[in-house]
C-alpha cells in the first residue's frame, strides 16, 4: 500500500471555505471600527482648532476664518509680545476643515465613504454629533 503525504483536495477546499466564512464575518467589523476611529479623530481636531479659534478671538475680536484639507495650521499669538502662544497643526487625509463665522467644520474628502460630517460652534462648544 502507497502512503501518501500531504493534504486531500477536499480538505483544501474546506479550509479555504472556512477562511472565506470567517474573512466575511470579520471584515466588516474592521472597516466599522477603522471608520470610528477616522470620526473620533475629526471630532478631537475640532476641539483643537476651538481652542485656537478662541485665543484668536480674544486677541483679534474675531474667529480666523479657514478652510484647509489634509495639512491644517493655526496659532494665535495671546498677549501680543510677537510669540505664538498657542499653535496647532495636524494632518489628517479623510476629512476637510473649515470655519466660518463662529462654526468650525469638519467634512469627509470627496471618495470617503461611510465618514460623517460634523460640525462645532466656536463660541459655545455646541456640537451636532
Amino acid at each position: 500500500m502507497r502512503k501518501t503525504k500531504g493534504f486531500t483536495l477536499m480538505e483544501l477546499i474546506i479550509v479555504v471555505i472556512i477562511i472565506a466564512i470567517l474573512a466575511a464575518v470579520g471584515l466588516p467589523q474592521f472597516f466599522k471600527a477603522a471608520g470610528k476611529a477616522k470620526e473620533s479623530k475629526a471630532k478631537s481636531n475640532l476641539g483643537h482648532v476651538r481652542k485656537v479659534e478662541l485665543a484668536i478671538d480674544s486677541t483679534e475680536g474675531a474667529f480666523d476664518v479657514f478652510g484647509a484639507s489634509q495639512t491644517v495650521s493655526l496659532a494665535a499669538d495671546i498677549d501680543t509680545d510677537g510669540t505664538n502662544d498657542i499653535e496647532i497643526s495636524f494632518y489628517d487625509v479623510d476629512y476637510t476643515y473649515s470655519v466660518i463665522g463662529n462654526v468650525a467644520t469638519a467634512t469627509p474628502v470627496a471618495g470617503r465613504v461611510g465618514l460623517g460630517t460634523f460640525t462645532m460652534n466656536l463660541r459655545t462648544g455646541v456640537t451636532n454629533w
